[in-house]
Parts: C-alpha cells; structure tokens; sequence
C-alpha cells in the first residue's frame, strides 16, 4: 500500500511539529501519536547492551536486555512503539518471512514508521573478520583474508538485492513511513591493534561503506530512507580511546553498538526521521 509522494510530503511538516510538541491554536486537535515498528537483525535489537531475552510470541527471535535507540524512542511522549520485533542474526529474507506472523502483520497494518537494520547477516562479515584478523593471517598468511575480500562485491549486490525486497514487501502491508538505518565503520584504522593490522581494518571498514552505498541505493528505490551513522560512530571504532562497538574476549556479543554506541550513534538519526513521519 505504497503512499504517493505527494500524501508523505504533505504530512510530513504535521507530524513533525507534532512530534516536537508545537504550539497548535485551541480549536486544533491534540498532536497524535506516532506509531512505530521495529524490525531488522541484532544492531536493531539492542545486542551488544547486556544479556538475551526471546522476543514473547516470536520462538527463535532474540535481543538484547540493555537499552539501544528503540527503547529511548519509546519514551517520547509523541511515539508508541507497538511492536519490537528485531532479532538479531537475521538475515534480510528472515526479517520479510516475519510479515507472515500475524502479530507483525498487524502491528504493520497501523504503523506510521518502520524503522530496521538488515544486510550485514548476509554478508557474513564474522568470516571477513576471522580471515582477516591478526592472529589468522600471523598463521596462514594473507591469502584468506584477501581471497574473502574478493567475495565482497557479489555478497554486497546480492544483500542489497534481498534488502529491497524486504523494504518492497512491507510497503506492500504498509502505509508506514520505511526507515533503513545503516551500519557504522567497526574499527579504528589509524593504527595496528592486536585484532587487526591497520591496512586490514581500513579493508574491512571501506566494505562496509560500499555496503551501506549499495543498501541505501536499494532501499531508496523502493521509497524507503535510508540513514547513514557512520559519521556518528566516526573515532569510536574497535581500538579508539573511546570506542562504542564492543570487543571483549569474554563477550558473545562482540562487534556490535555498546549503550553508549545505541544511543548517541543510532539515536539522533533515528529522531530526525521520525519527526518527519506521516
């Protein structure tokens, strides 16, 4: 149920006023509130914060039990989060196979935003990293690392591909405005660390660039907005001072936003669009 362009503009500036919580005249009505789904894989569901919870009525979903960009959005005044249903681990075909739980299908139906992350899982970016690491290539030498390297262009394409399909298929159940947020650059590239050599990191971090590139051409193809936070985790990578993705030997939940990475990077990117709903 794709808007037209000209529906979505012409309500935007209302609920964004509404949003902001501006001044109406005493005959206007209330501003509304702004009903939002969460969809997507673990960078939408708050892995990396803290312990797992399954998400209730959804076997096999899983997410974080700390706080990320949804649950802050949750506590706006002007915006009901109806359903969070991110999972992390899932792939851009399992995040379009939910629409198929009623749940989901339902919360869709009354939705004015979808926000999601989704394209990494395809990816498999878990394989770049062990291939790539430091101690892989002190015992196998380069050749892995280089050989996944050279898989990334058609695993991009074929991510980018699906994550249209997925965006096309909730338009299809949706009046919603569709947010895809982006992944931001993991590492810091400016010196060795004992996880990666620099020249590898830089590698792994311009993948992810030409991935969020092939994501948001994608997406936005489909009438979705595609938003970029790599600027906003920019100096906070693996290996910065102060870094907002986590790398702990005794973590399951390595690589991905920190509290801190959730609510300062993904956030405010997160607000902007939401202010601009229907």
């Amino acid at each position: 149920m794709r808007s037209v362009s000209v529906r979505r503009t012409a309500t935007a500036l209302a609920s964004a006023l509404a949003l902001a919580g501006a001044a109406a005249s005493p005959a206007a009505a209330a501003p509304r509130t702004i009903e939002l789904v969460n969809l997507g894989d673990s960078y939408s569901a708050a892995f990396g914060t803290g312990g797992l919870q399954q998400v209730e009525d959804l076997p096999g979903c899983f997410q974080g039990t700390g706080r990320d960009h949804v649950d802050k959005l949750a506590s706006h005044p002007r915006v009901e989060v109806t359903l969070d249903a991110a999972c992390a681990g899932y792939e851009t075909h399992e995040v379009r196979g939910l629409l198929g739980e009623q749940l989901v299908a339902d919360a869709l139906a009354e939705a004015g935003v979808v926000t999601l992350t989704m394209g990494g899982n395809d990816i498999g970016w878990g394989r770049f990293i062990e291939a790539c690491s430091a101690p892989a290539e002190a015992a196998l030498g380069p050749e892995p690392c280089d050989a996944m390297l050279a898989q990334a262009p058609a695993l991009i394409d074929v991510a980018a591909a699906s994550a249209a399909e997925t965006v096309a298929a909730i338009d299809a159940v949706s009046d919603a405005r569709i947010v895809v947020l982006g992944y931001p650059r993991l590492f810091d590239d400016r010196q060795d660390s004992p996880l990666l050599s620099a020249e590898r990191a830089a590698q792994l971090n311009y993948w992810t660039d030409e991935l969020n590139a092939a994501l948001a051409a994608a997406v936005e193809d489909e009438d979705a907005v595609f938003v970029d936070v790599t600027d906003r985790f920019r100096g906070h990578g693996v290996g910065s001072a102060e870094p907002w993705i986590l790398f702990d030997a005794e973590s399951e939940h390595n690589l991905h936003p920190t509290e801190r990475g959730y609510l300062s990077g993904y956030f405010p990117g997160l607000l902007g669009q939401v202010a601009r709903a229907r």
